[in-house]
């Protein structure tokens, strides 16, 4: 019975350290230019709160993020509410992680 107990916590002790180890082994960061994506959409709706603007699109899912500290802040926010008004589409340049809007077309 003794046994038992001592395979039990070898066996927890061991899977705990390749937990561990898998956690030290994650992948290097991608670069800059692997993070980010574009998105060729209609604006369906922009929210503005302190720190910048709620993207949401009509065919993409997701809510994008115009930081206030890009910048071209202004430019950029223009050019989401002439789709929004005129129902055309924009190109976006995301962060693909984060959907941080970096650049506006």
């Amino acid at each position: 019975m003794k046994w038992i107990l001592v395979a039990a916590v070898t066996l927890a002790a061991t899977m705990g350290m390749n937990s561990a180890e898998a956690h030290s082994k994650a992948r290097k960061p991608a670069s800059a230019e692997q993070q980010r994506t574009s998105v060729n959409d209609v604006v369906k709706k922009l929210r503005e709160d302190d720190e910048g603007l709620v993207v949401l699109f009509v065919k993409t899912s997701g809510s994008y993020y115009l930081r206030r500290d890009v910048a071209e802040f202004d430019a950029y926010k223009k050019k989401l509410e002439e789709s929004l008004n005129g129902k055309k589409p924009v190109s976006v340049t995301v962060e693909a992680t984060q959907l941080n809007i970096l650049e506006v077309k």
